[in-house]
């Protein structure tokens, strides 16, 4: 399947074909230089391509950022659940307050969000306070109320950071999706250039890189009419990821 420059998987290899091709025409018409919209030349168009590079790289490490939150999220959870359960088990089969025993909540499932998982955390938290009025309950393998407190607060934590290596991911990937577009636009821009001055079946055309598709190549790309101007939908994005 032919690449595309649609994707970003696919960008980097694309836009390094056009800087070549765009060389290579510069070489043509030297000591002048092929520029297009704005007088936007193969060295702005080269800037642009190492940032784009620049912002992969980010994204990746964000990437890797969140996959360390949330596995370190997801051992706090299974920490926690297997601390909660033991209390249960321990309460049960020591506590006479019956009253009490049965406000005892259900273990929550591991891949509850941060508010159905630190419900039932809470409610232990008090039940376990309530019960140690009469007979202090400490865990055979030491834990305390005070200790599965401090744990609490941990997840809590630990929630938030995951949160934030996500929102951080979002905003990376908005940027990058913004510099891809532009980057985009300017492709086109330039082939369009190429095919005007040189025409269709030139030698220096039949070089050019394709874009997209061979069998859609005269499908037409919608292009914002500023290459420096972000679409909407961009904005968006990126207005949403610095909210969270």
């Amino acid at each position: 399947m032919r690449k595309t420059i649609l994707d970003i998987s696919d960008a980097k290899e694309i836009f390094d074909q056009i800087l070549h091709h765009w060389k290579y025409s510069n070489e043509l018409i030297s000591p002048n230089e092929v520029t297009v919209r704005g007088g936007y030349s193969r060295k702005d168009f080269l800037n642009e391509a190492v940032e784009f590079d620049q912002l992969s790289e980010s994204v990746e490490s964000k990437v890797q950022y969140r996959d360390r939150a949330s596995e370190q999220l997801n051992l706090y959870k299974e920490n926690m659940r297997t601390t909660m359960q033991r209390f249960s088990f321990m309460a049960r089969g020591t506590a006479d307050n019956y009253d009490l025993l049965k406000s005892i909540p259900a273990l929550p499932d591991a891949r509850s969000n941060e508010e159905k998982f630190m419900a039932p955390a809470e409610r232990i938290a008090v039940v376990w306070g309530q019960l140690n009025l009469e007979s202090p309950i400490v865990l055979s393998d030491g834990t305390t109320l005070e200790a599965f407190v401090v744990g609490i607060q941990v997840l809590r934590q630990a929630f938030r950071t995951r949160n934030r290596a996500f929102e951080q991911e979002r905003f990376a990937r908005a940027i990058r999706r913004q510099k891809h577009q532009e980057l985009i636009n300017r492709a086109v821009q330039y082939r369009s250039t190429i095919l005007g001055v040189y025409g269709e079946d030139s030698d220096v055309a039949s070089k050019l890189p394709y874009l997209w598709a061979k069998q859609d190549r005269k499908r037409k790309l919608k292009v914002v009419h500023s290459a420096t101007e972000p679409s909407a939908s961009i904005i968006s994005d990126i207005q949403s990821a610095l909210v969270g």
